[in-house]
C-alpha cells in the first residue's frame, strides 16, 4: 500500500547535511512505490496570517 509522504524541510543549505538526509529519506521512500513531495520552507515566504 503505498502513501502520499509530504516532507517540509527549513535548512537553506542545499548542499548541507539535512538536504543529504532528506534526499536519502526521498529516494528510499519513493523505491518502495510512495509518493514523495518535498516543501522547503527556507526558500519559500511564509507569513503569518493576516485576518
Amino acid at each position: 500500500m503505498s502513501k502520499k509522504i509530504v516532507v517540509i524541510t527549513g535548512s537553506s543549505r542545499k548542499n548541507g547535511n539535512g538536504f543529504a538526509m532528506t534526499d536519502a529519506f526521498i529516494k528510499a521512500a519513493e523505491a518502495k512505490g510512495h509518493t514523495v513531495t518535498r516543501f522547503d520552507a527556507a526558500f519559500k515566504k511564509v507569513g503569518g496570517c493576516f485576518g
